[in-house]
Order: structure tokens, then C-alpha cells, then sequence
């Protein structure tokens, strides 16, 4: 078509309105995508589909298997997943939720969401608590208790020994007899940054007990440790 030719003022209007047409369903389609997508997001949220949420259901998946199917092995490998989730993956998925920060490995200072999503029957489950007296997420290690149960001598000894050590509510004094029997088992084993961390811990507080008793004080705690108190005089007693 020569390119001074000019259409008639019908075809020309004709022209106009066709491109203005095409390009409102253009804009249309593209906004029905857009709050199709937006509709999937709200949804998925709505039913709790967040990563959190979604690695919570596989992990409660492979408990329900392992329970059904109970062996040492199985046990060491979902608590070995569940601290994992713990200590590496929740805190990589909770970044842009409110609070959070490592604690010590075995707990997590959580926020008011974080919070929200582990207070429910499924999670108390995998043994996941939330305490009652500071924001931490607390895993009691239930599953290295029951694998310990099934064989203590199991060629998993070295996972499921640490689970005597202390009690699955976290609240009780640990065993330090079993912590030094570890110690001495398995001096490379996988928990053996724990133990030494809970003997010296425990020594740490018996010092302070001791160090309170010799200076007169009413000691807090001193009920815990008493059967550790010696009758020698403190002084000597704090110099081991």
C-alpha cells in the first residue's frame, strides 16, 4: 500500500477502535492472571501452606510411617531430621517472620507466629514445645528415647545413648554419670559437643552452689545439687 494513501474516515475509525479494543483485552487478560495468582497466594496462605506449615505435614508423614513401623534406625533418622529442622531450616524459613534467633542447637527463641504454628496436637507429637515461661521452641528428642528403648545396644548406641542423659522435658538434672559414660564411649561421636557442653555446665553451677554455701548464702537451686555437695569443706571441694 503506497504510504500517502489515505483510508476512508469509516475504515480509519474502524482501525482505531480495533487497536483501542485489542488493547483492553490485553490489559484485561493480563489483570485476571494477576488476580488468579494473588487469589492462589491468599488460598494457599489461608490454608496454612507456607513452608513452615508444608515441611511440618512431611515431617509428621515420615512420624506416622515410622510409628506405624517402629525400628532403632527409623527413630535416629526422624530425630536426626527434626533437629536439623530445628536448628537449620526453621530459622532459614521464619527470616522475614516476626522474631527469631538461635538459642543453643536444642532450642529456638521464637516469635508470636513462629508460636502460633507449633501449638497444636501434631506438633506436641514430633515433640516440638513451646515453654511456658520464655519464647523458646523446645524439641524434647522423644523419638532417640524410644530408639534407646527398643536396644540400647543397638549399632545406633552412639545417637540413642545422649537420650539418657537428660530427661525429655529439658527440666530435670541431667545424669552426669551417663554424660561421662558417653564421654568416654564415644569421644567422636555425634552428640559429643552436647555432652561436653552439659558436664561442663554442670560443674559450672556445682561450683557456684559450693561457692554459696561456703560464703553463708541461702543458695538457689541447692536442692538439685545436694547430692553432689561433698562433706570436705567447700574451699577444698571448689579447688577440684
Amino acid at each position: 500500500m503506497p504510504e500517502n494513501l489515505e483510508l476512508p474516515g469509516e475504515w480509519k475509525y474502524a482501525s482505531e477502535v480495533g487497536f483501542v479494543r485489542l488493547k483492553l483485552r490485553r490489559i484485561v487478560v493480563v489483570r485476571i492472571i494477576f488476580y488468579i495468582f494473588m487469589g492462589c497466594a491468599i488460598t494457599s496462605n489461608a490454608f496454612g501452606e507456607d513452608p513452615i506449615q508444608q515441611r511440618l505435614d512431611q515431617l509428621y508423614a515420615e512420624y506416622e510411617a515410622t510409628i506405624a513401623n517402629p525400628t532403632v534406625k527409623k527413630y535416629v533418622e526422624l530425630d536426626e531430621k527434626l533437629r536439623t529442622f530445628l536448628a537449620e531450616e526453621l530459622p532459614k524459613y521464619s527470616e522475614n517472620t516476626e522474631g527469631y534467633s538461635k538459642y543453643d542447637g536444642h532450642t529456638l527463641v521464637v516469635g508470636i507466629e513462629i508460636r502460633k504454628t507449633f501449638s497444636n496436637n501434631s506438633t506436641h507429637e514430633l515433640g516440638f514445645e513451646i515453654s511456658r515461661y520464655v519464647p523458646v521452641l523446645l524439641y524434647s528428642g522423644k523419638f532417640l528415647v524410644q530408639a534407646h528403648e527398643i536396644d540400647s545396644h543397638s549399632k545406633y548406641r552412639e545417637y540413642t545413648l545422649f537420650s539418657q542423659i537428660m530427661s525429655t522435658n529439658g527440666l530435670e538434672m541431667p545424669d552426669i554419670k551417663v554424660a561421662y559414660q558417653y564421654a568416654k564411649e564415644f569421644p567422636s561421636g555425634p552428640f559429643i559437643a552436647n555432652v561436653y557442653l552439659i558436664i561442663a555446665s554442670f560443674h559450672k553451677d556445682l561450683f557456684m552452689i559450693v561457692r554459696g554455701l561456703s560464703q553463708g548464702e541461702n543458695v538457689f537451686g541447692l536442692y538439685c545439687y545436694k547430692p553432689y555437695v561433698e562433706r570436705r569443706p567447700y574451699k577444698e571441694q571448689m579447688v577440684q
